[in-house]
């Protein structure tokens, strides 16, 4: 897992928008061969910029990762970029201009085969595609544009799901954040807050309906309640308000959009797609105001020899 994650924050780094202007085709000194689309723009990125792009790349003609039509990438602009990578060529770019990419998994294997996953081949080839969409000075100014765009994101899924509730006549309740949460039993214990701990059962699957966990099912090997603290930051934020609105013994189904679970960013070995909106079955099976103190382990005490006197004569 951890290997694939690498190796898609290495190619992230390096998407087929033709706009209008001179084509360039050139090869980096790292060898990797590219196409520059220049745009109308006029802000050049440097050092210490941070890009906002959409970036695509496919392999084998298939699309492995896209943020076109989805949220945008916030690329740092390094002082010392990485051979046969799209970070050579950051300074050659405006705000406005696209950029197409080619590289051969022959070379990653070269270089370092330690960072290609199995499922990508000799001679397969990484075609990438970058639009340039703005440039930031501040890191701090990033964040809140990327924070920004997130809201706005966001502010669509739970439209979206509001709306599919309705269309199948669902009756739910929304979270401060933005999950839905359809009451199936209303429970008569003790009331779920944050701060408490709670011991849950649950089943998780996508909107589509690909179960992706569980701890009643078998097939997933951990059966028995899971146990939190609610708003710790333990659980996906969606999770989290869900169970507030709950009592021990209540059951629900509940509604994340993607944002308030695991946005573009999923475990890949999930099942989960980037933006799947999420759906669990939650039942409430004990809430405690605090979680138990760990357990210490026991100090094991140390044993004296003590040699028998001696007899003198």
């Amino acid at each position: 897992m951890r290997t694939i994650k690498t190796f898609v924050l290495f190619l992230i780094t390096t998407a087929l928008l033709a706009s209008c202007g001179k084509v360039s085709y050139r090869k980096t000194t790292g060898g990797m061969p590219y196409q520059l689309y220049k745009g109308k723009g006029t802000q050049k990125i440097t050092i210490g910029n941070i890009v906002k792009c959409n970036i695509t790349y496919k392999v084998k003609d298939s699309i492995y990762f896209t943020s076109f039509g989805k949220l945008p990438i916030y690329m740092p602009v390094n002082p010392t970029p990485q051979p046969y990578d799209i970070s050579e060529v950051w300074t050659k770019l405006s705000v406005g201009d696209s950029l197409v990419a080619t590289q051969m998994i022959d070379t990653f294997i070269k270089r370092n085969p330690a960072v290609v996953p199995p499922e990508f081949k000799k001679g397969d080839r990484i075609i990438t595609t970058i639009k340039v969409l703005e440039v930031f000075t501040s890191d701090s100014a990033a964040q809140a544009d990327k924070m920004k765009n997130e809201k706005e994101w966001l502010a669509g899924e739970i439209d979206y799901l509001g709306k599919y509730l309705a269309g199948k006549n669902i009756t739910a309740q929304k979270t401060p954040s933005g999950a839905y949460v359809q009451t199936i039993t209303e429970g008569t214990g003790n009331q779920v807050d944050s701060g408490k701990y709670v011991s849950v059962n649950y089943t998780g699957a996508t909107l589509s309906g690909k179960k992706f966990d569980s701890n009643t099912d078998s097939a997933f090997h951990h059966i028995g309640p899971y146990s939190f603290t609610v708003n710790a930051g333990q659980m996906i934020k969606g999770f989290d308000e869900a169970v507030t609105l709950m009592k021990v013994g209540g059951s629900a189904k509940v509604y994340i959009p993607s944002m308030l679970g695991y946005g573009a960013n999923p475990d890949p070995q999930s099942g989960i797609k980037p933006f799947d909106h999420l759906v669990f079955d939650l039942a409430i099976v004990d809430v405690k105001d605090k979680a138990p103190e760990p357990q210490q382990p026991e100090t094991p005490q140390r044993k004296i020899k003590v040699d028998a006197p001696q007899s003198h004569k």
